[in-house]
């Protein structure tokens, strides 16, 4: 059985029972008003004949001489006198049905509502005869007779019968309107659900753009319908990610296959060209000291892929704290150290590499934050290093650094996932170079990506410094951002935020 199914019976059988409760309690009461009413007609000894049944025993021995056994008018009472002989006298009014056969006097005696000789009842009683129910009372006359005087109990039932046929029927009909509009009802209701119900096949099915409807937000249905949303929007945010994640892969892996190649193929080159004796004496130096800068190239490479692994290894310990048992080295050492100095040895080292270059550092005296010193001195010497090889050697650069406490240099930072707040700080390495356009510049924090004219004019390193940049900006909880543009210059902007 479906729930709606469910539900409607539940909400059906409920409303039958209230209306039973209520109708068997009318009932009652209406049965208990009638017999209050009989008997308040017995107890007030009701009209017979134009007159009482203590006026008609008076007139006992007139209707003994007349042997009349109906009162003169109609009257509903049954009156039973028994003499002192034992002798039973009934009276009727002209309308009564036949009487019943058996005398009531008799049957009340026999099941104790009365005795013979005993002083009359106290009140009415109900005695049956024949199948048929009479209220009665009994009193004793002067002349010392019993006299029962009764009234039959079937317009009672018919009432209250009648009473119970109109309820059920009433009952039936109201059942049958409840159970249309609880259907009705239901179905609006639960049309959420089966929506669900659809989106959910949808969604199985490999549509992860469907979307439930949320109908009245207040509502159960509604609030149960935004969070499944939110949550189908997690998902499929969650299967984007790992698509491109492995999508990055896929290429991370290719690009550093291919970069090895290189320096592999020369070096089985030449050991091939110096195994075969194919090179002259006076240039085997000259291969072997090619095949040594190979393997120093690939070596280096090998170098920063290790070190980008351990990097997304310190990045995911930082982003997940439920990640601390991960197996891998941890090559960051968090402490407190003076990023100024940590600049301010790499605009020396600038200085040193290009006697020639325009090279201006505006840097605070201190600098405090959280980090590896190791990681933030390759950092920006990795960031140095970019804009002196992408950059004419006579184009200046300028690196500023700018602590941030009490508010101050945050409007440098630049809209992203990182709060800088109250003692962070943001660096900035500015040149006045080519630039670079849009589609290069959204891919210079990719790993193994390097600018066309890089790769032409033979200037392109592995392709992984500023990857490195991000990862360890990353690493720390910050980022790095660029901003440039063709002609005027490129700006890299490092945000660490407050340890």
């Amino acid at each position: 059985m479906t729930l709606r199914l469910r539900l409607m019976a539940g909400l059906v059988a409920l409303c039958a029972l209230g209306l039973a409760v209520a109708g068997t309690a009318s009932a009652f009461a209406l049965r208990a008003y009638l017999l209050d009413r009989v008997d308040q007609q017995l107890l007030r000894a009701g009209r017979l004949g134009g007159g009482t049944p203590a006026a008609l025993v008076a007139r006992l021995r007139l209707l003994e001489r007349t042997g009349v056994d109906q009162a003169a008018g109609p009257t509903d009472y049954l009156v039973e006198i028994r003499r002192a002989d034992g002798t039973v006298r009934r009276v009727t009014g002209a309308g009564w049905p036949v009487p019943p056969a058996t005398l009531l006097l008799d049957v009340a005696t026999r099941s104790g509502h009365i005795a013979s000789g005993a002083p009359a009842s106290s009140g009415p009683f109900t005695v049956v005869a024949d199948g048929a129910h009479y209220r009665a009372v009994e009193r004793t006359s002067p002349e010392h007779a019993q006299v029962l005087v009764a009234l039959p109990l079937r317009p009672v039932t018919d009432t209250v019968g009648r009473l119970v046929r109109v309820e059920a029927a009433v009952g039936a009909a109201v059942l049958v309107i409840v159970a249309a509009f609880a259907w009705v009802r239901l179905t609006r209701g639960l049309r959420p659900l089966r929506q669900m119900i659809g989106t959910a096949a949808a969604i199985a099915d490999g549509d992860l753009d469907r979307r439930i409807p949320t109908g009245e937000a207040r509502s159960e249905t509604g609030q149960l319908a935004a969070a499944l949303n939110t949550m189908l929007g997690q998902i499929q945010t969650a299967f984007a990610a790992r698509i491109a994640t492995q999508e990055q892969e896929r290429r991370f892996v290719a690009d550093a296959a291919h970069e090895l190649r290189t320096p592999l193929t020369s070096i089985r080159g030449y050991a091939d060209l110096l195994r075969a004796e194919m090179v002259p004496p006076d240039e085997a130096d000259a291969a072997l000291r090619r095949i040594q800068a190979e393997a120093s190239r690939m070596g280096a490479l090998v170098d920063d892929l290790l070190y980008l692994a351990h990097l997304d290894v310190a990045h995911l310990d930082a982003a997940r704290p439920d990640a601390a048992g991960l197996d891998g080295p941890r090559p960051l050492t968090m402490s407190e150290l003076d990023l100024a100095t940590i600049v301010r040895d790499a605009v020396a080292d600038l200085r040193a590499a290009a006697p020639d270059r325009p090279v201006h550092a505006e840097l605070p005296p201190t600098c405090p934050v959280r980090g590896d010193t190791d990681a933030l001195h390759q950092l920006v010497g990795n960031l140095l290093t970019n804009a002196r090889i992408h950059t004419p050697p006579d184009t200046p650069v300028h690196v500023r650094l700018h602590p941030v406490t009490d508010g101050r240099a945050e409007h440098l930072a630049v809209p992203g996932d990182v709060a800088i707040g109250r003692g962070g700080a943001v660096l900035e390495v500015a040149d006045r170079g080519p630039g670079m356009p849009p589609e290069v510049a959204e891919h210079v924090f990719d790993r193994f990506y390097r600018a066309p004219d890089s790769r032409a004019s033979g200037r392109g390193g592995s392709g992984l410094g500023l990857a490195i940049v991000a990862a360890t900006a990353h690493a720390h909880g910050g980022r790095v951002e660029v901003s440039s543009t063709p002609g005027a210059g490129t700006t890299f902007r490092l945000l660490l935020p407050a340890p």
